[in-house]
């Protein structure tokens, strides 16, 4: 018992942290603060930030993990009054485009400067996008009942769905433009090249 309530408190310190870090990354960006720097901003010691994140990797890691979760829980929130599948897609993008143009101070330096970033966070750790590859995975497969897709794995599906959404950001990070206008014409464009 006394290891769970241990549990429970670092996670909730962890927690803590992360919402307090999150507005701190998205204004300063990730590259220029050192842990130092957080730990002061955050108004605690920098012992207490090296003990629930080891580095500042791992604290940017959780900053993600934690912005993913947030934005699965609103995208089921803004979905939840329609079923169909093909506004349900052009909301997940509306929305990833939305998330990502409000963040791009905090992820603009290690997408651009690791192109893989995502990737390889999704293999060193458990996949923190999991739910949200589901969710596009189950909406392809409702889809595939009106639209004849290119193949039945709709979890292939949702990864190159997800590629080719991220490709649009790396576009914009790098060169700027209207981001979320694009959302309508990138899903039929996707749609152009999954249809059998």
């Amino acid at each position: 018992m006394k290891n769970l309530i241990k549990e429970k408190v670092a996670e909730t310190k962890k927690r803590l942290i992360l919402e307090a870090v999150s507005s701190y990354f998205e204004k300063e960006g990730f590259a220029k603060p050192t842990m130092h720097d957080i730990a002061k901003n955050l108004g605690i010691s920098i012992g207490a930030l090296y003990k629930l994140f080891p580095s500042k990797d791992d604290l940017f890691y959780g900053y993600i993990e934690y912005q993913i979760l947030l934005f699965y829980n609103d995208l089921i929130k803004a979905t939840q009054t329609t079923k169909d599948p093909k506004e349900r897609l052009t909301t997940y993008i509306k929305m990833k485009f939305k998330a990502f143009a409000s963040k791009r101070k905090a992820i603009e330096d290690p997408v651009i400067g690791d192109p893989l970033f995502f990737v390889k966070m999704n293999t060193k750790k458990s996949n923190p996008a999991k739910p949200v590859f589901e969710f596009l995975a189950n909406e392809f497969e409702k889809l595939s009942k009106t639209f004849l897709l290119k193949g039945d794995d709709y979890m292939k599906i949702a990864y190159l769905f997800n590629a080719f959404t991220m490709g649009y950001i790396e576009y914009w990070l790098n060169f700027g433009g209207e981001l979320e206008k694009e959302a309508g014409r990138v899903f039929n464009r996707f749609m152009e090249g999954a249809k059998a």
